[in-house]
């Protein structure tokens, strides 16, 4: 959402929902507290699975409606962005009529693809909507052309694609030197789906020459305690705070590498082009990835870096000790080209066009 407030804030009054204010104190704010689904929408959920042997409610509440309508009225929108397909159906049903983009993010419909029972309830929830709904958007946005090509396969929708790509950043002009240790850094959610500790056990086999920070978001879960516990005996592995959004592109700047290795265990996994990726490239920081066939894609078409040849921590480790000096100095000085043309900017006036073209 940060992102399409920067691209949309100069030509359009905008009013944002969420659970914290937006950076920008110039954009209205509204708490989502006031329509989000509660407590009482998902006990009805659950009666009617109970009621009809467990088959799944794909029809709207009306306690939803109503909240939704009552937004609608307050706010009286030209236009509605929604990032969240489950409200999507209380739009096109709202006694205000209004245009209706979706911004989404990821494939929803195999979300959460390898949990049967997620696939049984919010799977069929969301391919229904996607079926019903998109076909009457007025414009569909996808992070990526592969996820592109997966609606219109499936649903006959066309999308305008814009990735998650960070607004332009020029890092503290210092001079670099290929020295070890090389530090890498990694940054984002601790998600047991993202098996962070592949990444783990290969800088534990690479030695004290290449050195890992791993900046997550301390969220409190199992999954959070389990890597701390693992890195607690590798030495040149770290867990460290992280940093608010804005101070993670300068933060991650002073490091010599940024490192990801998604394991492809759905189809959201295997197409995704995450925020970090273009971190990264802001941050001027040559990249060792495992080989998931977006951000492959891309840093290969910009030799950004190295690709391992699979998703194993020993393949990980190769792809790293098999960095030179000479690698590095190439893929920092591409960075400089792909920075500008992999830049927010550079995808916010195809948005802004666009959001003009439908209003």
């Amino acid at each position: 959402m940060i992102r399409e407030i920067e691209a949309l804030k100069n030509d359009f009054e905008l009013v944002a929902t969420g659970t914290t204010p937006p950076h920008d104190s110039k954009v209205g704010f509204i708490h989502s507290d006031t329509f989000l689904f509660s407590h009482f929408e998902y006990t009805l959920g659950k009666i009617y699975r109970v009621l009809n042997f467990n088959k799944t409610f794909l029809g709207r509440y009306p306690s939803t409606q109503s909240k939704i309508n009552s937004l609608l009225e307050k706010v009286n929108p030209d236009m509605v962005i929604v990032h969240e397909p489950a409200y999507l159906p209380y739009f096109f049903n709202s006694s205000k009529k209004t245009k209706v983009v979706f911004n989404a993010h990821e494939y929803h419909p195999l979300e959460v693809e390898g949990d049967l029972h997620w696939t049984r309830t919010w799977g069929k929830i969301y391919t229904k909507i996607y079926q019903d709904y998109l076909p009457k958007l007025d414009l569909l946005i996808n992070v990526n052309q592969e996820i592109a090509d997966q609606c219109e396969k499936e649903f006959g929708v066309k999308s305008l694609v814009v990735p998650n790509a960070s607004s332009y950043h020029t890092p503290q002009k210092e001079k670099w030197e290929f020295n070890f240790p090389l530090r890498f850094i990694h940054h984002g959610v601790p998600n047991p789906d993202r098996k962070l500790e592949v990444m783990v056990e290969a800088f534990n086999m690479l030695g004290e020459n290449y050195q890992l920070d791993l900046m997550l978001v301390q969220n409190g879960s199992e999954y959070y305690r389990f890597l701390e516990k693992m890195i607690e005996s590798i030495p040149n592995v770290r867990l460290i705070p992280a940093v608010s959004f804005k101070e993670i592109i300068p933060f991650i700047s002073s490091y010599d590498l940024g490192v990801y290795s998604l394991a492809p265990i759905s189809f959201n996994n295997q197409m995704a082009l995450p925020n970090k990726f273009f971190e990264f490239v802001q941050a001027r920081l040559p990249m060792v990835i495992g080989p998931s066939p977006v951000m492959q894609k891309y840093l290969e078409n910009y030799q950004l870096g190295k690709v391992a040849k699979d998703f194993s921590a020993v393949a990980l480790a190769d792809s790293i000790r098999s960095l030179s000096k000479e690698d590095l100095i190439t893929y920092r000085s591409n960075l400089e080209i792909a920075a500008k043309e992999l830049s927010m900017e550079h995808f916010e006036s195809e948005l802004l066009e666009k959001i003009k073209e439908i209003n």
